[in-house]
């Protein structure tokens, strides 16, 4: 039970995942592993991954996909 959560099973490859598809869930769940001494560097890897995919999508996908018309283009309305 306590090679669970190791790198290569599944519950470690379940949070990257989840840091994948949501960011909040993908940093729960990796602050979660982190909080657990012998987890530690599981924690620490999902908490990078989560956080170096959410910046991808901020700064290269998202413009990306505005700029290609497939997302909308949202202003703020000055009055």
């Amino acid at each position: 039970m306590n090679e669970q959560f190791g790198i290569g099973k599944k519950w470690f490859w379940i949070g990257i995942a989840m840091g994948f598809f949501n960011v909040v869930a993908g940093l729960v769940y990796g602050i979660a592993l982190a909080i657990e001494k012998d987890r530690r560097q599981e924690g620490l890897i999902i908490i990078g991954w989560t956080i170096a995919w959410a910046l991808i999508g901020f700064f290269l996908i998202g413009p990306y996909l505005v700029k290609s018309g497939m997302m909308p283009k949202f202003e703020m309305i000055n009055d």
